[in-house]
């Protein structure tokens, strides 16, 4: 049985799935961000090549993981894991390959990965993960058994962070703002997050220049992509410094370098991610202040400060909407600080009074 914390409908899904005579060969694990996709595809994958419940399986041989090295997942990060998918298995009961981050499979990459799920190798099964299945392609969400991950609600986030020894203020605070990813504990989406809360408040306050603000947020999220390496990196960093100097050295140093930089790629662009979500979510905090509606003010800790910025309603609502087009745009793989700098560019305008239409989201203007 797959324990799957608050997720009765996904645990329902994959103990069915995994018990019966048929194993589906694809799953799409979907949902909100902190739900536990990640963690529950490590266990289908375990569950799936016979591995003992409970085991570290993240450098089993029969298991392959791919993330994008940036803003999308290239031919070259697939490449390794589909050529072992189509090898034998080498201990365990078949091959795995987990795609993290499906909704980054676009043009070649995603054409590249449709021969193994139309026909799946003999003895193969491939998971794709998802914090945002609408931007999946339909080719590769209709050749998938779908299992859904929903939100825990507020409640129970704050009862488990309650229970972890959080004081019960602190804790609904975090669970009305955060959500699930409350519970990740992940310091880099943190750190992004503290980010996004301050660049909600300069949108509602226009105190500084968009450069400045940009310049800021890109400097803090380098720091904090270098401060928060993988433990895959981790261990290639380990085998470059025990071979130095000696036969493999600049290999083993080689392909550390090559990982930091495809990491850096990637919490950069995750990292913009969770800035402007984390901007939205205290600008909708503006708008609840603005309206009349101070009660549904989720960050109560910058309650003062969002209701000192007294922006307007109007504003507000089209910080919103600006915001949400330049996530959209994220996909298009832009120069994301200058797309951001452009997005405050038009904050300030429609701050100004100034009024011109809306573009329609994913069509780049530069």
């Amino acid at each position: 049985m797959i324990d799957i914390p608050d997720q009765p409908l996904a645990a329902k899904i994959l103990d069915g799935a995994v018990a019966g005579d048929r194993v589906p060969q694809q799953f799409l694990l979907f949902g909100p961000p902190g739900t536990g996709k990640r963690a529950t595809a490590l266990s289908v994958a375990g569950a799936l090549i016979g591995v003992p419940a409970g085991a570290d399986i993240r450098a089993h041989l029969d298991l392959s993981v791919v993330r994008a090295s940036g803003a999308q997942i290239l031919i070259d990060d697939l490449d390794d894991a589909l050529r072992d998918l189509a090898a034998r298995p080498v201990v365990g009961r078949c091959r795995v390959v987990i795609i993290e981050g499906a909704e980054r499979l676009r043009l070649v990459a995603a054409d590249r990965i449709l021969k193994p799920l139309e026909e799946p190798p003999p003895g193969s099964r491939v998971i794709l993960v998802t914090d945002r299945p609408d931007d999946v392609l339909a080719t590769i969400r209709s050749r998938c058994l779908p299992v859904p991950f929903r939100s825990p609600g507020w409640r129970v986030i704050a009862d488990r962070l309650i229970a972890a020894g959080l004081a019960p203020a602190e804790a609904e605070s975090r669970a009305r703002t955060e959500g699930p990813m409350a519970l990740a504990g992940d310091p880099f989406w943190r750190s992004m997050r503290v980010v996004g809360v301050e660049l909600g408040l300069n949108i509602l306050g226009g105190d500084r220049a968009g450069a400045d603000v940009v310049a800021d947020a890109q400097h803090r999220m380098e720091t904090a992509a270098a401060a928060h390496p993988s433990d895959e990196l981790v261990e290639l960093r380990r085998a470059a410094a025990e071979l130095e100097g000696k036969r493999g050295g600049r290999t083993a140093a080689k392909k550390a370098e090559d990982q930091q930089k495809r990491e850096r790629r990637r919490m950069v662009s995750d990292g913009w991610h969770t800035v402007l979500t984390g901007a939205a979510g205290v600008v909708a905090d503006g708008l609840a202040v603005a309206v009349g509606a101070g009660g549904a003010v989720r960050h109560r800790d910058r309650r003062d400060a969002i209701v000192a910025a007294g922006a307007p309603a109007e504003l507000c609502i089209r910080a919103l909407e600006e915001i949400e087009m330049t996530r959209a745009d994220l996909v298009l793989n832009p120069t994301v600080d200058l797309a951001v700098e452009a997005l405050l560019v038009r904050i300030a305008q429609a701050r100004r009074g100034e009024r011109h239409p809306l573009r329609a989201a994913g069509r780049l203007r530069w």
